[in-house]
C-alpha cells in the first residue's frame, strides 16, 4: 500500500470512530456525543485538504496512485466544480456514473442519511437535559435502519447512472469518498449497511 493509501485509510478511520462514540457512547452519552461532534465537524478540515492536494495523483475512483495524468472525471460538490482524475476511461465512466445517481437521489440522501442524524444529535443533545423525546435505543433503530437502507441502495445502484444525462454531482462530503476511493467506500457501505439491516431484523425476530 502507498503513503497516499494509507495515509487515506487513517483518516477514513475517523468516520467508524465517530459511529462508534455516537453509537456505543463509550464514554457516557455528554463525552461520547460531545467528542464525535468535534471530530464530525473538525474532520472535513483535514480530509478536504488531503482530497485536494491528491486530485491529480489518485484515481478517485479506485484509490490508486496514477502513473500517468490519469483521465479527468470533474463533477460538482455544492457549488464547487472537483477537478478528480481517474486511472483508467473505465474507471473516470464508473465515477461519472455515480456521481449522476447520488445527483439524482439527493433527495433520498437527505431523508435517509442526513434527516436521521440531525434527529439522533438533536435527541441525544436533548436526553442529556433531561428532554429527550425517544429512547437511546428507539434513536439509534431510526439512525441506523435509514441509513444502512440508503447506502446498500447506493452501493447496487450506483450503476444505473450510466443512463442518466444529468449533471454528476456529490453533494454529500465529497472529500470521505475521496481517502479509500469511490469503489472501496461503497463496499464498506455495503457490508456495515447489510449488517446493520441484519441487526435490525434479527432483534425485531428474537423473543422479546
Amino acid at each position: 500500500m502507498s503513503r497516499n493509501r494509507l495515509a487515506g485509510a487513517l483518516l477514513f478511520l475517523f468516520i467508524p470512530l465517530v459511529l462508534v462514540l455516537y453509537l456505543r457512547m463509550p464514554l457516557g452519552l455528554p463525552g461520547s456525543l460531545f467528542l464525535g461532534m468535534v471530530l464530525m465537524f473538525a474532520h472535513r478540515f483535514v480530509a478536504r485538504p488531503f482530497m485536494n492536494r491528491h486530485l491529480g495523483r489518485r484515481c478517485f475512483w479506485c484509490g490508486c496512485d496514477l502513473s500517468g495524468p490519469g483521465v479527468p472525471a470533474p463533477f460538482s460538490s455544492r457549488r464547487e466544480t472537483i477537478k478528480a482524475r481517474a486511472c483508467s476511461g473505465t474507471h473516470a465512466n464508473r465515477l461519472i456514473a455515480f456521481a449522476r445517481m447520488v445527483a439524482a437521489g439527493r433527495l433520498v440522501v437527505f431523508l435517509l442519511i442526513l434527516l436521521p442524524v440531525l434527529i439522533y444529535l438533536a435527541n441525544a443533545l436533548l436526553t442529556i437535559a433531561g428532554h429527550g423525546f425517544f429512547p437511546l435505543d428507539t434513536a439509534r433503530a431510526a439512525f441506523k435502519i435509514p441509513i444502512a437502507i440508503a447506502v446498500v441502495t447506493l452501493s447496487f445502484a450506483w450503476p444505473l447512472g450510466a443512463k442518466l444525462t444529468r449533471e454528476p454531482a456529490i453533494d454529500v462530503p465529497a472529500h470521505n469518498f475521496s481517502l479509500l476511493g469511490i469503489a472501496t467506500t461503497l463496499w464498506v457501505f455495503r457490508i456495515v449497511g447489510l449488517f446493520w439491516l441484519g441487526q435490525a431484523m434479527w432483534n425485531a425476530l428474537r423473543p422479546s
